[in-house]
């Protein structure tokens, strides 16, 4: 199956370790917090308590691989959950 927005395919959602899902429910908060608006990764950094951005991005990686989140490469704020 392919998302329409990002025209990638969706994978089926595989089971989160802890942390991933610490990761997963905060981006979920804060874009229901903010209107829509995702997260920078500076924000997720700080709000989860990661030490640095390369950290953030793995997780984001591996959210997107087990298909709980889409994220446009090269661009911000484009977290979008699915």
């Amino acid at each position: 199956m392919i998302c329409p927005k990002c025209n990638q395919p969706i994978l089926t959602k595989k089971p989160l370790t802890a942390n991933m899902s610490k990761v997963l429910k905060w981006i979920t908060a804060y874009i229901k917090d903010n209107q829509g608006i995702s997260p920078s990764f500076d924000e997720i950094k700080d709000g989860v308590g990661i030490k640095n951005k390369s950290e953030v991005s793995r997780y984001i990686m591996s959210l997107k691989e087990r298909g709980h989140l889409t994220k446009e490469d090269y661009k911000k704020r484009t977290i979008q959950l699915l």
